[in-house]
């Protein structure tokens, strides 16, 4: 009876662990189906902000052309890719982005550089010869949109560019010195230095109060978030009969007693073996006795 309590209470463990088990299992599903659609989501409302301000971006450099950025895969979205289409001014809308020539793919990229900046500023970017493959009119168009953004952030442009010179703040002329190394022919002056260090330093105490209103609705955003749960401690049941054994007397008495039993089984297994042996070889002996009588 002690013995069939034990197990009982064994099962009636396991029992609970299971259920207990199942309860954690659906609640982790849950969460994860709530993260993923929160995911989707928020891709989803990025993108549809950055789409606007890329269509905007788009027409003002293109000089009224169209632009547009989709999902290829809707339903799915973290399963496919992202696509861009851009129609220069004059140009049929069935023309694919691999159709255009590399100014309108040039275009088309900072245009979504801007449109990424718009809704996620970055404090500086730095252009290498981007109107390299520009005629003059797109060349200016960027260069007039680079200077009109530089009130929000600093951009460092590498440009042989005469309207990009024009428009810049600062130069510095790079030559090659003939041995090898670089050499810096043209510079600002240092007033100029002072005053761009002082209105630098009021545009990042400006930065930083958005920062700062950034990460607390960042705060705010991560404490609506689910949580999962804190993880459950080890099943009670995991530990077997081997626990009841140990904590049971009767439990680790029976074991004995099984184990004396199989001894004594095994040991008048091989008598029976050896009496079976030793008669067999006696009516053997009896045989022969009686084939030499004959």
């Amino acid at each position: 009876i002690e013995q069939y309590d034990a197990v009982e209470q064994r099962l009636a463990e396991m029992a609970g662990d299971f259920k207990k088990l199942q309860e954690r299992k659906k609640h982790l599903i849950d969460v994860a189906e709530r993260l993923e659609e929160q995911r989707k989501v928020r891709l989803i409302n990025v993108l549809a902000k950055v789409n606007e301000n890329f269509k905007k971006v788009y027409k003002s450099l293109s000089n009224g052309g169209r632009g547009e950025l989709y999902l290829e895969n809707k339903e799915e979205p973290f399963k496919g890719g992202l696509e861009l289409w851009a129609q220069p001014k004059g140009k049929s809308s069935n023309v694919t982005r691999h159709q255009l020539s590399g100014g309108e793919q040039s275009v088309a990229a900072l245009a979504l550089i801007f449109a990424i900046q718009d809704y996620d500023p970055s404090p500086f970017y730095y252009f290498d010869e981007v109107d390299q493959n520009l005629d003059s009119v797109n060349a200016e168009c960027i260069a007039k949109m680079c200077r009109e953004r530089s009130k929000a952030a600093q951009f460092i442009m590498v440009t042989l560019r005469k309207v990009s010179l024009q428009l810049a703040d600062h130069h510095i002329g790079i030559t090659h010195g003939g041995d090898g190394c670089s050499r810096r022919i043209i510079d600002f002056d240092q007033e100029q230095a002072i005053a761009l260090g002082e209105q630098a330093l009021k545009e990042a105490e400006s930065a930083a109060k958005k920062n700062e209103q950034r990460a607390k609705e960042e705060q705010e955003t991560l404490a609506e978030m689910p949580r999962v749960p804190d993880a459950l401690p080890a099943p009670q049941s995991l530990g077997g009969l081997l626990k009841h054994m140990q904590d049971d007397e009767s439990m680790t008495s029976l074991a004995e007693r099984t184990a004396e039993t199989n001894e004594d089984i095994e040991e008048r297994t091989a008598l029976t073996n050896a009496i079976s042996e030793l008669d067999e070889a006696t009516e053997e002996t009896a045989e022969q006795s009686i084939e030499l009588d004959e």
